[in-house]
């Protein structure tokens, strides 16, 4: 069965009782609430008991951060931590002894390209969320390495190094509302998104929270996100317990689905977009 880890947003949920936690580092940590600095994180470790502890660096990387980034990877490196995810694959140049995953957000969905990464030193990835169960079941089967999976949270769409919401606020001569996060509405659709800012760029988020609550996985990880969730303990509990009689109750609190995990994806060209040659 799948450990459960929570993706921890509040120091608080770092009493929740949990298989592990994914800590974002402090700088280098894109769409957390919390992030913490080194030695905070080497605190947590060292007092972890029975628990899983990851460190999370997913964000972009720019070239003048480089040197600055392998020596925060290679503290890391010491700290006995059960694994260091990375969004900058810059990271297996660095002879690094921590089992090293992989999250490109909508990238790690075949087995093959997962392949290419474990032959170059990744041990594990976090799977996109716009695949199907059957092919996890496929990728599981054609592969040795680590996967995770959100199971709860709110799908993390796309990302953009430019400050978006800012741009478009001074573009129409707006006053910024207080916090850095917004909503948005596709055009033509009743589809709203959530858009959030910060120093790292741009982020856009389903507003429909995923819940795979009672999903059988075969995975080695399900990973409980709070971002954006003020309090995850009922949740955090019903997937311990896989207490399906919470199901319902968790979908229309957070607005929930279960996204893709059963629905492939299928793209067609609209008829009246399709031009003769």
């Amino acid at each position: 069965m799948a450990k459960k880890i929570l993706k921890v947003n509040d120091d608080i949920e770092l009493t929740y009782k949990v298989d592990g936690y994914i800590l974002g580092v402090l700088g280098y940590a894109s769409v957390f609430n919390k992030t913490y600095s080194l030695k905070e994180i080497k605190k947590i470790n060292d007092n972890k008991k029975n628990k899983k502890v990851f460190a999370c660096l997913n964000r972009l990387i720019f070239n003048d951060e480089l040197d600055k980034y392998k020596k925060t990877l290679l503290k890391l490196d010491q700290m006995g931590l059960d694994g260091i995810i990375i969004g900058d694959v810059s990271a297996l140049n660095y002879d690094l002894k921590t089992d090293l995953i992989l999250d490109q957000m909508h990238l790690n969905n075949c087995y093959q390209t997962i392949n290419f990464y474990v032959n170059n030193g990744v041990k594990g990835v976090l799977l996109t969320n716009d695949i199907t169960k059957d092919e996890i079941d496929e990728i599981r089967k054609n592969t040795n390495a680590i996967l995770f999976k959100q199971v709860f949270g709110y799908p993390h769409l796309s990302t953009s190094k430019r400050r978006l919401v800012s741009n478009y606020f001074k573009h129409f001569n707006l006053v910024k509302a207080n916090g850095n996060s917004y909503k948005i509405k596709e055009a033509n659709e009743n589809n709203y998104y959530k858009i959030i800012e910060d120093d790292f760029g741009t982020f856009i988020l389903e507003d429909n929270a995923l819940n795979l609550l009672g999903v059988n996985l075969n995975v080695d990880y399900e990973i409980i996100d709070s971002y954006m969730i003020k309090d995850v303990k009922e949740v955090v509990l019903a997937f311990m317990k896989n207490d399906l009689n919470k199901k319902n109750i968790i979908d229309k609190k957070y607005n929930a689905n279960d996204g893709f995990i059963n629905k492939k994806t299928i793209y067609k060209v609209k008829k009246d977009e399709k031009k003769e040659s």
